[in-house]
């Protein structure tokens, strides 16, 4: 009986440490896309750190597809030496998977979820996008001034358009060798 018990604990540890382990990467993704591929900007750059996020929110589960993005955005700060974004990334990056991590949880419930570029998670690019343009500009405004942030809100586009390339692209190579169903069920199963 006590083995029993052991080998069940012992199993939920080791897919614990699985979805930690896929978290990390996650976070290093988003982190290393966004800190060594930049655009410089007049107050900042841009970066191509955008699709992991969204990666990120359509593979791992729940606040773990919240967590990777954030983390690895305010990292993506500080490495790159603007570490006074670091708070307000945290905070859009996470709101920026909230949209993806609602469609695949939806998704999940009519165990529709097997792919990660579908007709719902494309359309989660829409908010998602208006998260990053809206989000940088009233980060910019409290940061610098209104007239900063209206001057840099074109170049705000960019970034998620980049992103939402870059994921179709990851996504769509993901999909094709069935990612989701071969390597994710294994961390999200209870």
């Amino acid at each position: 009986m006590n083995n029993k018990v052991y080998s069940k604990n012992s199993y939920n540890s080791k897919l614990n440490v699985k979805l930690l382990a896929f978290t990390a990467m996650f976070a290093a993704l988003v982190a290393v896309a966004t800190a060594f591929i930049k655009i410089p900007t007049a107050l900042g750059y841009q970066h191509p750190g955008d699709s992991m996020v969204y990666l990120a929110a359509c593979i791992l589960p729940g606040p773990y597809g919240i967590i990777a993005p954030a983390v690895g955005g305010a990292l993506a700060d500080i490495i790159s030496g603007y570490a006074y974004w670091a708070i307000p990334t945290f905070i859009i990056k996470g709101l920026n998977a909230v949209p993806f991590v609602i469609c695949t949880m939806i998704l999940k419930k009519y165990s529709r979820d097997n792919r990660i570029i579908n007709i719902p998670t494309l359309t989660m690019l829409i908010p998602t996008t208006a998260v990053t343009v809206f989000g940088y500009l009233i980060a910019n405004a409290i940061i610098y001034d209104w007239t900063a942030a209206m001057a840099e809100l074109v170049t705000w586009w960019v970034q998620p358009g980049v992103g939402a390339i870059i994921f179709v692209a990851a996504g769509l190579g993901l999909d094709s060798i069935k990612f989701k169903q071969r390597i994710c069920s294994n961390i999200t199963r209870k």
